[in-house]
């Protein structure tokens, strides 16, 4: 899987995902956005968004399935080798280093996102073409990490199926307009063109406001940092409500700090955004601009959960045996949960002072259990990794991303040719070639 150290630029590590109704008032209904072809809006150089907030928030906390993470960690049960189903190699026929929730379905067709840009993928995985082409240049710094020099890049994008719009995070640190924007981009446009978009190409960018850009239906969705607060925004930046989804207190850093948790996790599924803010322990659906519905809650019992403010407040506070969410991915079958006991950086892996765990949660049977703890080949920790073999031979991937019914994993052909030595259609790969591998 390729790995890329984000030293310039944090944005491309944000997820963006789509949802399908408007916001809607406790009393009234908002009116649903009109389906678009290629328009887009633009926006002066000092356009103001409109001042107010449109509508109540409505927070639903009954309901949540509650995931023992506790009694998982005591249940530790190791995979069987393609035990989730049968492990299919698709080339992607480009070298790409992929980003978080790489795939992307727009229009039904697969995108796919890295740090060069986008690409549109056939129902094979295969690039077609690139849809956008990423203004940076792309370092190797050796062990698998890279060294990205960002100039104007699109982060993590969303398809907004309403608008047929493309939208994303886009920052600039060159050309006339820099600093951070929501960019949208028509779908039809972009798939019909003939040449790859560039960000000269950009016409509708409007200033961002409050940091992440995640996509709903007829707008975007910004969890605001070092805070318990989430926004719902319009395409032209109104804001349409506000939650407050905890009493905690803001834990703005006064200086260097620890970005353990910090972002919390945002992920699509059924059609709709589901997130989870850093230092909380529910997941929360977007139903609406207006309407947060919790739909699971992580029960750590007595295991310490720290505060956002006592991990970012002071890097001198100690973090071993507080309990820390790393990840969070959920198909129709299962949900995988990175939890870290400790701080987790790389001097502390070096140092054998983090723990990594997996938690599997199974929505079918119910089962809940953790992945046998792994180490690397100098024996430092690492993530539990899944088995599978192809061709007769074992390997194992570490998780990577999911969409619904799709658990997808990365590699790189070199890679994937270490660890399958002499299997067909693992040869077949070109050694900088980007593979995605589907479970089916």
């Amino acid at each position: 899987m390729n790995r890329i150290c984000i030293i310039a630029l944090s944005l491309l590590l944000l997820a963006s995902c789509g949802n399908r109704r408007p916001g809607t008032n406790q009393d009234e209904t908002a009116a649903k956005p009109e389906r678009q072809g290629a328009s887009v809006d633009t926006f002066a150089a000092d356009y103001r968004p409109p001042a107010g907030i449109k509508y109540q928030p409505k927070i639903v906390t009954a309901g949540a399935k509650t995931i023992d993470v506790a009694a998982a960690l005591k249940n530790v049960r190791a995979l069987k080798a393609n035990e989730w189903g049968t492990p299919v190699l698709h080339g992607t026929g480009v070298e790409a280093h992929l980003v978080e929730n790489a795939l992307l379905k727009a229009d039904g067709e697969w995108v796919m996102q890295a740090a060069e840009g986008m690409y549109l993928l056939d129902d094979k995985y295969k690039a077609v073409k690139q849809l956008f082409r990423n203004d940076i240049t792309i370092e190797p710094m050796g062990k698998g990490h890279y060294f990205l020099n960002a100039k104007r890049v699109l982060g993590t994008a969303g398809y907004d199926d309403s608008l047929r719009q493309i939208r994303a995070l886009y920052v600039a640190r060159e050309g006339k307009k820099t600093g951070g924007f929501v960019a949208a981009l028509p779908w039809d446009e972009l798939r019909a063109s003939a040449d790859t978009c560039t960000p000269d190409r950009l016409v509708s960018l409007l200033p961002l406001q409050k940091g992440g850009v995640y996509v709903m239906d007829g707008g975007y969705f910004s969890p605001e940092r070092f805070s318990s607060r989430l926004y719902t925004f319009g395409t032209r930046g109104d804001t349409l409500c506000l939650f407050t989804l905890n009493d905690a207190e803001d834990y703005p850093p006064a200086g260097t700090y620890r970005n353990a948790e910090t972002s919390g996790n945002v992920y699509a599924y059924g059609g709709k955004p589901r997130i989870r803010i850093g230092f909380d322990d529910t997941v929360y659906e977007l139903e609406d601009a207006s309407t947060l519905k919790a739909v699971w809650r992580l029960d750590f019992g007595a295991l310490k959960r720290p505060t956002g403010k006592y991990v970012v407040g002071s890097t001198s506070n100690d973090l071993t045996g507080y309990w820390l969410i790393d990840s969070f991915l959920e198909t129709d079958r299962r949900i995988l949960i990175g939890i870290t006991e400790g701080h987790d950086c790389p001097l502390n892996r070096e140092a054998n002072a983090v723990k990594l765990y997996t938690i599997v949660y199974d929505k079918q049977t119910g089962e809940c259990f953790s992945l046998p703890l792994a180490k690397d080949k100098k024996g430092h920790p690492i993530f539990p990794e899944i088995p599978f073999t192809i061709g007769g031979k074992s390997f194992s991937a570490q998780r990577m991303g999911a969409t619904d019914s799709l658990l997808y994993f990365s590699f790189e052909g070199k890679k994937l040719k270490e660890q399958l030595p002499g299997v067909p259609e693992v040869e077949a790969f070109g050694d900088e070639e980007t593979v995605i591998m589907v479970v089916e």
